[in-house]
């Protein structure tokens, strides 16, 4: 751990940085963009696993839900990384040794890896005859992004 935290020390003193830790109101801005880009990722991931399982929407096609959200998602995603790394740039030993933090960054590679990986599958086509299958990976992709903001609303506490 000491020498990954070594590794991180010039990135954590580069100038962007420290102007964001250091000041009155780069943090908590910082913060802000963080939870606001979350809620709006969450949202998207939410109406998507709903309508994977056959709970809300069933109107709408799948597919189609799915390319109307995949922007939100990708760029909530985006900003959600950039502005987490920021965070954790601000003071790599804390978070390094904070069990909620290596809780969420677990969560969230996971999280990332269902949501992009194994469900861009099940979201090209309809639920068809797997309704037992899509509730389940639906309830799992869930669980797991709602433990990633869970987990980081705990690292203040732990």
């Amino acid at each position: 751990m000491a020498s990954l935290v070594s590794l991180l020390e010039p990135l954590s003193n580069s100038r962007t940085v420290v102007l964001i830790r250091d000041s009155s109101f780069g943090m908590p801005a910082v913060q802000s963009i963080h939870l606001v880009a979350l809620t709006v990722l969450l949202a998207a991931i939410l109406v998507l696993d709903l309508r994977l399982a056959g709970l809300s929407m069933t109107d709408w096609s799948l597919p189609s839900i799915e390319r109307q959200l995949r922007p939100w998602a990708l760029g909530a995603i985006t900003l959600v990384i950039a502005s987490g790394l920021l965070m954790f740039l601000g003071n790599p030993p804390k978070y390094l040794a904070n069990a909620a933090f290596l809780f969420k960054m677990t969560a969230l590679g996971l999280a990332i890896l269902i949501q992009f990986g194994v469900l861009r599958g099940f979201f090209t086509s309809e639920p068809g005859d797997r309704r037992p299958l899509n509730v389940m990976v639906a309830g799992l992709s869930l669980t797991l992004w709602f433990s990633v903001g869970w987990a980081g609303r705990a690292i203040a506490f732990v």
